[in-house]
């Protein structure tokens, strides 16, 4: 009798924990007395008395002829969000993030992808031919903002998607990783509380430790965008400094903010003083007929962030960013940091995107990742346990995969992969806490072929392991 009662105690906590967590929006329809008496392993009276559980602690409600929905309960609602500081990373974490993008049989880690996609071989033609034409690219010191006629040609192009850039003002980085870095330590200070959103990049939290910093992780809403209202409690309460927003093909989401939104919440930062540092790196990747608008169509004020590595070759590291009132600040710091980035890059993407081939490269690259996501989606929802989400991105490479609260942990999951020869980006490494550890990003940038396909069964069939076994 005992082993009964731990049995439905046991699923009626996963439940609960995916509808706290998410994963079973409150209102959203609960998986069958059937099909999660099969998921369990379990009778369907336990499984039922499981349900029931819930409903008497009314995360759940019972409607006739149509089944158990997830709820919330009234007298508890959600608490503010606080502003945390990173704890500093366990051994397995740190291991992990060292592992990832290191070599594996099968790449489904990384946000980039084969160098068959780029224009790599027109990259290097350029190159050779701007140093045999003007040697002195290669001579020249390199401090500075940049190469004068990439700056001409970034504020050229940003006027397409709503931007007024000055030419003089962008400052020409070693990937947008730097361009975040010089953003950040140019408007806070050690302590200062930031706002990212959750799920966040990995790396970004890792610089908010390192720069001291204290991090706000936002939810998301309904439609997996940035959930606006917390943001704008945030900003009215005046909690954060600054934002770190990934407003168009976020990274892991990919999902992309209406205007309506955008404009929204830069008026607000304008009026609160808040600081929105715009990572818009994966824009040019957006799936659309149009580029969507960064927030810096909608405010001066926000920093934007962009660069060349998601479209042209990850190897270049040509990222830039527009500081406005922040300009010579940054423009200060990057010169007491890195000083300067290489001007023989420079003047070859400056070329790639005068001669109109940019144009011609990216409409093909679009057009083959939204190939490449639409098949790797569909095969992760084929091969992994129901109940699995995937997202839908709209521009980029990665799919964000939430696997039913019952599955192997993602941590353990990366582990047993990397055994394999199988690189994954685990959910736990997204967050603060382990809040997304039944989740894993994966990339489609690699193409598809057999082997991915015997990778994601394999990944499949492991994700039903009970935790702790192989």
């Amino acid at each position: 009798m005992a082993e009964q009662t731990s049995r439905y105690r046991r699923i009626a906590e996963q439940l609960k924990q995916s509808i706290l967590e998410g994963t079973l929006p409150a209102g959203s329809k609960l998986p069958s007395v059937r099909k999660l008496a099969t998921q369990y392993g379990s009778s369907m009276t336990t499984t039922l008395k499981a349900l029931r559980t819930l409903e008497d602690e009314r995360y759940a409600q019972a409607r006739p002829k149509s089944g158990f929905y997830a709820a919330l309960p009234e007298q508890a609602p959600a608490a503010p969000l606080q502003p945390v500081t990173i704890a500093p990373l366990d051994q397995q974490t740190e291991l992990h993030l060292a592992m990832l993008g290191s070599d594996c049989r099968v790449r489904l880690d990384l946000a980039n992808g084969a160098g068959s996609l780029y224009p790599i071989r027109k990259i290097g033609l350029l190159m050779r031919q701007l140093s045999y034409r003007q040697p002195q690219l290669l001579g020249n010191a390199i401090k500075g903002g940049g190469y004068p006629p990439l700056q001409a040609e970034i504020a050229r192009r940003a006027v397409d998607y709503g931007c007024s850039l000055k030419a003089e003002e962008i400052i020409v980085t070693n990937g947008c990783i730097e361009a975040l870095s010089l953003a950040l330590r140019a408007v806070t200070r050690p302590g200062d509380s930031v706002a990212v959103d959750s799920p966040c990049y990995f790396v970004l939290l890792q610089m908010l430790s390192n720069l001291g910093l204290k991090v706000v992780e936002v939810g998301r809403d309904e439609q997996g965008c940035t959930d606006a209202q917390q943001l704008a409690t945030l900003f009215s309460q005046r909690v954060v400094t600054a934002w770190v927003a990934l407003a168009n093909v976020n990274n892991p989401v990919g999902t992309t903010m209406t205007d309506e939104n955008k404009a929204a919440l830069t008026r607000l930062a304008d009026q609160y003083g808040v600081t929105i540092i715009e990572d818009d790196t994966f824009g040019d990747t957006a799936f659309g007929a149009a580029r969507p608008f960064p927030l810096r169509a909608f405010s001066s004020q926000v920093i934007l962030c962009s660069g060349f590595s998601k479209t042209i070759a990850p190897g270049l590291r040509i990222g830039w960013l527009s500081g406005g009132q922040w300009s010579r600040k940054i423009a200060a710091l990057k010169y007491t940091s890195t000083m300067g980035t290489s001007i023989l890059p420079q003047a070859a993407v400056a070329e790639l995107l005068k001669n109109g081939g940019y144009d011609a490269h990216l409409r093909q690259l679009r057009r083959e990742l939204a190939r490449q996501i639409v098949r790797l989606r569909a095969a992760v929802l084929r091969h992994f346990p129901a109940g699995t989400r995937v997202s839908a991105p709209q521009g980029g490479y990665v799919l964000w995969v939430e696997m039913p609260a019952n599955c192997l942990p993602s941590h353990e999951l990366f582990r047993l992969a990397r055994e394999h020869g199988i690189g994954i980006a685990p959910g736990h490494l997204f967050s603060t806490d382990r809040r997304f550890d039944h989740c894993l990003r994966l990339n489609a940038g690699f193409g598809w072929s057999e082997e991915v396909d015997r990778a994601l069964r394999s990944l499949a069939q492991w994700s039903r392991l009970p935790a702790g076994e192989e």
